[in-house]
């Protein structure tokens, strides 16, 4: 009986194991990389708060972010990038200028960052996996990269803590 005992609790060992090995983070065979925070639950001051690059990119544009919080949450967030030339990615995007569809995309920019600030606000920074080229595959109708988007976020959210 006690070797029967001894073969059962190796095989549990084993199995868990094996249960352990299964929560990595890859996904297709892409390093996910995880926005969960290790912070404690944090109140926010009611407000509008913004973040933004401080430089142009290659294209002339600079990522900026807008957050308001409503009774202590996040209650929306408006991101979008500002241009050298005057305007925003969203006006270019919406005009025609910024056209990603002619490229071969099923949603123009406009409508793919309306799509990633919906889920935000709705689910969180914490539910959005990162694949290393800044894209994920957690946001419906969301191809570009968000990971500055992200970080911009949680820099005017850190504005917010009390």
């Amino acid at each position: 009986m006690l070797k029967f005992k001894n073969i059962i609790c190796v095989a549990l060992a084993v199995l868990m194991c094996a249960s352990f090995v299964g929560c990595g983070k890859k996904k297709d065979g892409q390093d996910m990389v995880s926005n969960k925070s290790d912070t404690a639950t944090v109140t926010y001051k009611d407000g509008e708060y913004e973040a933004a690059d401080s430089k142009f990119d290659d294209q002339g544009y600079r990522d900026t972010v807008r957050v308001v919080i409503k009774d202590g949450k996040l209650y929306s967030v408006d991101c979008d990038a500002e241009s050298k030339d005057g305007g925003t990615k969203k006006d270019h995007s919406e005009s025609g200028q910024y056209n990603m569809k002619a490229g071969g995309a099923q949603y123009d920019w406009h409508e793919e960052i309306a799509n990633f600030e919906h889920h935000v606000v709705n689910k969180g920074l914490e539910s959005i996996q990162l694949k290393n080229d800044g894209k994920t595959d957690t946001v419906t109708g969301c191809t570009i990269a968000v990971k500055n988007y992200i970080k911009l976020i949680k820099e005017a959210m850190n504005k917010a803590k009390e």
